[in-house]
This record gives structure tokens, C-alpha cells and sequence, in this order.
């Protein structure tokens, strides 16, 4: 239950002020709490995934419990007893609760292990014992009943940390039960700031990088990293040459499987979407055939995504080719 997210955002050894740019204003108002000792018993941050959420929380865990004087400290100090044991990686005060491997859950006797925890002797006297949940929507009814009753009565010194995308899914009595902290996502001026500081490409790359996860970061990283930019670029130059008959769509179809196929999918509507926009504003007799065939091809193109992310399991090559081959009929041109 010590494992960590699957939010690449970090772990116990990340050293005090790991939070990001983005979150700073956020940071300080915990700081300014834990001055006044006014840190609730429970929080609740809601924020979208790969924003950094998990390491603003670790970062949290770890100043509460940095035994340097925080009226001169705005991190953790990384010097003291419990930084020292947060750089082995592991902290005995800390506690992760996640969905077990191969679950979506967090099953009820995860949640009965944490009275188990806050109760075992401190490895510090007096320190607080932290609770980190993640995602908390996995919580399901018996589990998040269960857990209401260590927020209602916090068995010792409990500090409960819950992670969400919103509190819309968790039991109002759990929400009540935490304050509510929204954690601001990056603008995309800061996400591209931020990607700077991550790989050395170009600035166009990391613009094209950020664009295709808005607010997102972790999410644009990894697709810079599996080189989707560049991808995308040879791929809208692929199907201009299809349909220019430069190209067979089997040829096509088997670079676009060098990516995950929602990759290719979601660039086909984009560059629809395009198109239709940029014929509607000429003369709507030259135009009008154009922009039906457009949209009909936007409804396949829609429908085989829907049909992607059902259960069917359907043959994804198959329904590409068959995008494709709608795609070829277009007018030749971008």
C-alpha cells in the first residue's frame, strides 16, 4: 500500500519544494496554515491528472512532517531526521492508498488498515501520521463509509491527504469532512516554459508538444518523449499524398500504427475540422459538396471512435484502413 501512483509526478525522495511553478500560490497558502496551526485534519486537492497533483501532496507530507522551524522555512528543509528518511524513499509516517494492482478500486480493508497505521508507534514522538488516497473516486461506498469514520474521529495524529479530479464522484459526507483545495493546471505559456526545462527541442516542437495536451504537462512530456510531434507532421504530409494518390492506404495505415491509433484518429478530425471551417468562408456553391463529404467523413470518423473505446475490442487496423479509404475520396489537396 506504500506504492506509488501511476501519475508520473514523483516520489518520497523528491526533495522539499518539488511542487511546480504553477502551484506556488497554492503552496504558499498551505505554508501560511501550517504557520498559524491552522492545517485542517483532512484535505481534499482536486486538479487534472498530469498536472504534478501526487508531488504537491508529497511535498505537502513532507514539510508537515520536517522537524525544521517552518516560521523560517518555506520547504522542507532536506537536513533534518525526516528528510533524511523521505531521501531513503520510503517514510514510516506516510501512508499511500491506491487500487490494488489489477483493481480500479480501493477496497474496504485497505481503509481499515489505516487506523492500523496512525495507531503504530511514531518513529518520531508526537509526529503526525500521513495518509495519502489516490485516486479518491476509487473509493467505493463500504470503503469510503469505512474511511468516514477515521475523518469524523481521526484515530491519533492523522493528517489525510485525497487526491481527485473533482469531488463530484466522492460521498458529500467526505467531502464535507476535508477542506477543499482546487489545484491549479499550467497555462499553456507554462506548460511550454516548463517542457523547455525538460528537453532540448525546438521551440515549435515543444509548442506542437503542448498543444496536444492542454494544461496537462506530464501528458505533453510523454508525447515529446514518444516523438508524437514530429509523427503528426509526416503524418498530415501522408494524407495529403493519399489524396493525391501518391500513396496506398495500406502504406499509410502501417505508419500511423507506429503510434496508438487515437493519435492518427484525432489528427484525421482536426484536419476536417479545418477544412470545413476554411471552405465555409468561400463561395458556398464551389464549396457545399466539399463540406458534406467532409462532415459525413467526420461522423465515420466519430464513430470509430466510439467504437474504439467500447468493449467490442474491434480490429483497429481494419477500421483505420476503412477511415482511410474515406479519406482518399476527399478533393487532392491539404
Amino acid at each position: 500500500m506504500n506504492g506509488m501512483t501511476n501519475e508520473p509526478t514523483g516520489n518520497l525522495t523528491s526533495a522539499g519544494g518539488s511542487h511546480y511553478p504553477w502551484h506556488s500560490p497554492t503552496w504558499q497558502q498551505i505554508v501560511n496554515q501550517q504557520r498559524r496551526g491552522r492545517l485542517a485534519h483532512a484535505y481534499l486537492f482536486t486538479g487534472l491528472p498530469d498536472t504534478g497533483r501526487h508531488q504537491f501532496v508529497i511535498s505537502v507530507a513532507h514539510y508537515v512532517l520536517c522537524e525544521a522551524d517552518k516560521s523560517a522555512h518555506n520547504e522542507a528543509c532536506g537536513q533534518c531526521r525526516q528528510c533524511l528518511l523521505f531521501a531513503k524513499g520510503y517514510h514510516p509516517d506516510v501512508l499511500q492508498v491506491q487500487p490494488e494492482d489489477g483493481s480500479r478500486a480501493i477496497k474496504i480493508d485497505q481503509v481499515r488498515q489505516i487506523a492500523d497505521h496512525v495507531q503504530q508507534t511514531s518513529n518520531q514522538a508526537s509526529a503526525t501520521k500521513v495518509i495519502i488516497i489516490q485516486p479518491a473516486e476509487a473509493l467505493g461506498t463500504a470503503a469510503a463509509n469505512s474511511l468516514l469514520k477515521s475523518l469524523e474521529e481521526p484515530p491519533g495524529k492523522a493528517l489525510f491527504l485525497l487526491i481527485a479530479d473533482s469531488g463530484d464522484r466522492l460521498l458529500a459526507t467526505i467531502r464535507s469532512r476535508c477542506q477543499n483545495v482546487s489545484l491549479p493546471s499550467p497555462s499553456f505559456s507554462d506548460t511550454q516554459a516548463w517542457l523547455a526545462t525538460m528537453s532540448a527541442a525546438d521551440s515549435d516542437t515543444l509548442a506542437s508538444a503542448a498543444a496536444l495536451a492542454p494544461q496537462q504537462p506530464f501528458a505533453a512530456l510523454r508525447m515529446l518523449e514518444e516523438g508524437v510531434p514530429a509523427w503528426r507532421e509526416i503524418l498530415t504530409e501522408k494524407l495529403t499524398s493519399l489524396r493525391q494518390g501518391e500513396e496506398s492506404v495500406t502504406e499509410v495505415a502501417r505508419f500511423c500504427e507506429k503510434q496508438p491509433v487515437a493519435h492518427a484518429i484525432n489528427l484525421m478530425t482536426e484536419l476536417c475540422t479545418h477544412q470545413v471551417r476554411s471552405l465555409a468562408v468561400e463561395p458556398q456553391g464551389r464549396t457545399s459538396a466539399q463540406i458534406r463529404q467532409l462532415l459525413k467523413l467526420q461522423r465515420e470518423i466519430y464513430r470509430v471512435s466510439a467504437q474504439q473505446e467500447s468493449t467490442s475490442n474491434p480490429n483497429l487496423l481494419m477500421s483505420l484502413e476503412y477511415l482511410l479509404s474515406q479519406w482518399q475520396e476527399l478533393p487532392p489537396g491539404r
